[in-house]
């Protein structure tokens, strides 16, 4: 998130009840508005599936875009799109994908589905702009829920991380205070570039021909700099000043 402000952070969380069998499973509370999805590099059965049951539903709409083409020539790049479904694929940066997405498209939200488990994978990419994480698993009623809560504005997060996210963010700004302006060497700025992205400290010290240890010298000397005890703190302080 390029600026985490706990004080206006939007989080839905994903708790409503699943309708009962044979109904419709929509999410009344929600206005029918139709919304474009975009899939990239999500699996490609999973992403016709998601296209086929989608095919004649009033308020989504599925696109399965080509992930063989080029950066500056993806689908994603369409203005009518509102929300990108971005899967995690072996071999693939996601942070990489996440900060082109940024760069080019401010205004399209995210929503990586992934294999992966675990509080700091969600807390990892919502960190790098994000607007939310569904497990690929997730079934229909939830993927709906969550495609309609990004497009709403707000952020989709079960409540256990919506705490940690929340709790992080308020102790960061509660237990330093940073100067007006934070130097960093030309050293450092190269590892917080590569940080950002997403790279372990291996990737970041073989892109910069240095030693892994000498990786986490620089990312400790980081943290204490930005007063945070992690990595992903580092990463979402880096990105508010």
């Amino acid at each position: 998130m390029a600026h985490c402000n706990a004080a206006a952070f939007p989080v839905m969380t994903p708790n409503t009840p699943r309708a009962e069998h044979g109904e419709r499973r929509s999410v009344s509370r929600f206005p029918v508005v139709r919304i474009r999805v975009g899939t990239f590099d999500l699996d490609p059965v999973r992403a016709m599936g998601l296209q086929a049951i989608y095919e004649a539903h009033p308020g989504i709409e599925i696109v399965v875009l080509d992930t063989g083409k080029s950066a500056e020539d993806v689908g994603w790049l369409d203005p009518t799109l509102q929300i990108l479904v971005l899967g995690v694929q072996p071999g693939r940066t996601t942070f990489d994908l996440l900060a082109t997405i940024r760069a080019a498209r401010p205004d399209l939200h995210v929503l990586v589905m992934s294999p992966a488990t675990g509080d700091e994978a969600v807390l990892n990419v919502l960190s790098q702009g994000a607007k939310g994480f569904l497990h690929e698993g997730a079934k229909e009623a939830e993927f709906e829920e969550a495609v309609r809560t990004i497009a709403s504005g707000a952020i989709w997060a079960s409540r256990r991380i919506q705490a940690i996210l929340i709790g992080r963010l308020l102790s960061a700004r509660n237990s330093y205070l940073p100067p007006a302006k934070v130097d960093f060497t030309k050293r450092e700025r190269q590892v917080l570039d590569l940080l950002l992205k997403g790279r372990s400290n291996r990737e970041i010290a073989r892109s910069l021909k240095i030693e892994e240890r000498t990786v986490k010298s620089y990312v400790a000397k980081l943290m204490r700099k930005m007063g945070v005890k992690n990595r992903t703190a580092l990463s979402m302080r880096v990105m508010s000043i």
